[in-house]
């Protein structure tokens, strides 16, 4: 169990007022396996149970104990050692099990709360078929604004991760020099991030030598198959992400390989600059498109051209949110940003690759990662 019992507690009383102050019938919440973005992570948010085959679903009427849907005798024992007295094994067709459901407690008119973003296709179908009467509402974004607040368990959760994520970066670090294969130093980075604890890694990389005028250094790739061969004078560029007990947080750094050309460390002194500005203003209260705002300002302003992605919000979904600068989120304290501005130059299509991971306080952001922000050379 990742949560205590008062924190399982804490979030489905808030869903329950959510469901009350919506004029809910009831709430469907769906898991899937695959990977996603956003609403991806409500289910294991509100359930804290790992989707990792298939789907399963979870059914909240107001005022009573949820109903938690799974496929297998494994999943069973999990839910039931989170304290969910109410699960039900269905096999594969979740679906026909949640309908069961619906019919038991008598829900056949009304408004049912969903995710438009995780509801199948076939699924929609077949309850508009079966319940005529029952109104399907998107309530994705009101289930975000409960997810929105952090508490002082899932800022651990983002301590530990972060941890991770440093003990990733110091292995990659040890292993880069002239002759090691970009597959080669994904592995290195992802065995290091799971022997700390991370449950699963994503992770990006790119390597080439960086210059304003003909920069060899490519965007970043996922690397799992055997490709290119590091040389002396290359820089090589990582996304660092680790996911612990269902929470992620990321660090992207750029090495050198030998000694760095003047470009990469002028690009490396203006990232880094805009960077430590910038997580001044993650502060509760504040809008973040005026933070990124700022971000992009501050870089026009250096001389360079800011361009997205530039980080996004992270915990239970790797990507909770882009930052941006039309972004409607108002920052609250707890929240985890991660900054890792995009800055290029009319010559080059991407800079180098810089950032990590700041919790927002009232004295702006902390940086969860400890690694050094130093240029390394190897």
């Amino acid at each position: 169990m990742v949560f205590s019992l008062a924190e399982r507690n804490r979030r489905l009383k808030a869903m329950d007022e959510m469901i009350r102050r919506e004029g809910l019938k009831a709430l469907l919440i769906i898991g899937n396996g695959a990977v996603g973005v956003r609403a991806y992570g409500c289910y294991r948010y509100f359930v804290d149970n790992r989707v990792y085959y298939h789907m399963q679903a979870m059914l909240a009427v107001p005022g009573k104990e949820p109903t938690v849907f799974c496929s297998t005798i494994t999943h069973l024992k999990a839910l039931n050692s989170r304290n969910y007295t109410d699960v039900r094994v269905v096999g594969d067709d979740i679906l026909s099990g949640v309908m069961s459901v619906l019919k038991e407690k008598g829900i056949a008119e009304g408004r049912l709360g969903v995710s438009f973003e995780m509801l199948p296709a076939g699924w929609y179908m077949k309850i508009r078929k079966d319940f005529p009467k029952l109104e399907l509402v998107d309530v994705t974004e009101k289930i975000f604004e409960i997810r929105a607040t952090r508490s002082a368990e899932e800022v651990e959760l983002y301590r530990k991760c972060a941890e991770i994520a440093d003990a990733g970066y110091a292995a990659v670090c040890e292993a880069a020099k002239p002759g090691i294969y970009e597959h080669e130093l994904a592995a290195v980075l992802d065995y290091a991030m799971k022997k700390n604890g991370a449950e699963e890694t994503f992770t990006l990389l790119a390597s080439g030598r960086f210059s304003f005028k003909n920069n060899g250094l490519n965007c970043l790739h996922f690397s799992a198959a055997p490709s290119r061969q590091i040389q002396e004078g290359d820089s090589i560029a990582f996304e660092i992400t680790p996911r612990y007990q269902g929470y992620w947080t990321q660090m992207v750094r750029t090495i050198s390989v030998g000694e760095p050309s003047e470009d990469f460390v002028t690009m490396h002194k203006i990232v880094c600059e805009t960077i430590e500005e910038t997580r001044k203003l993650l502060k509760p209260g504040a809008p973040l498109r005026d933070v990124i705002r700022f971000m992009m300002d501050y870089i026009s302003k250096a001389g360079y051209i800011p361009q997205l992605p530039c980080g996004h919000i992270c915990a239970v979904d790797l990507n909770e949110g882009r930052v941006d600068p039309e972004s409607d989120v108002i920052l609250q304290e707890g929240m985890a940003v991660i900054l890792h501005p995009t800055i290029v130059t009319p010559e080059i299509e991407t800079g180098i690759f810089w950032g990590e991971t700041y919790l927002v306080t009232p004295d702006g952001g902390e940086c969860l990662m400890k690694s050094s922000k130093d240029l390394l050379v190897f």
